[in-house]
């Protein structure tokens, strides 16, 4: 009777060593998962705020551009630009530093595109930032 029992008892422990080793396998595929989704969700939120920032660059040349077309220096997102004024077939650029970095590039030709602007927002001014991204927009009228 004694062996009996002993068989049995040996079975449980083996039925809770599965049941354990399938459950820590599936936590560790669930955890593996958010993990890259919280990777990914946050690339996605560093890349929005690299194009907002492009986006804020060329919308600040385009005013400064058509707006303010003889000022030398506007006033952009908070910061003084200074070299405003490109006058035909040359070229300016400015930057800016808010919390994000921009760079932008106007250049005014003769013939068609007449103004060509450049904007590369960054979601961080660090350049040796691992993580960091780059996002551009250009616009010819």
């Amino acid at each position: 009777m004694k062996n009996k029992n002993n068989k049995k008892r040996g079975v449980i422990l083996l039925i809770a060593v599965l049941v354990s080793s399938a459950s820590l396998v599936i936590g560790i595929g669930v955890y593996n998962r958010v993990y890259k989704e919280l990777v990914l969700s946050s690339f996605f939120e560093q890349t929005q705020i690299a194009f907002s920032a492009a986006d804020t660059g060329l919308e600040c040349a385009i005013y400064g551009d058509t707006r303010v077309p003889q000022a030398t220096s506007a006033s952009c997102a908070g910061s003084v630009v200074s070299g405003w004024n490109p006058s035909l077939n040359a070229s300016a650029s400015f930057s800016l530093t808010t919390p994000v970095c921009v760079s932008v590039e106007i250049t005014k030709n003769t013939a068609y595109p007449f103004t060509t602007i450049k904007a590369q927002g960054y979601n961080t001014c660090v350049v040796s930032d691992p993580r960091r991204v780059e996002r551009g927009l250009r616009i010819d009228y």
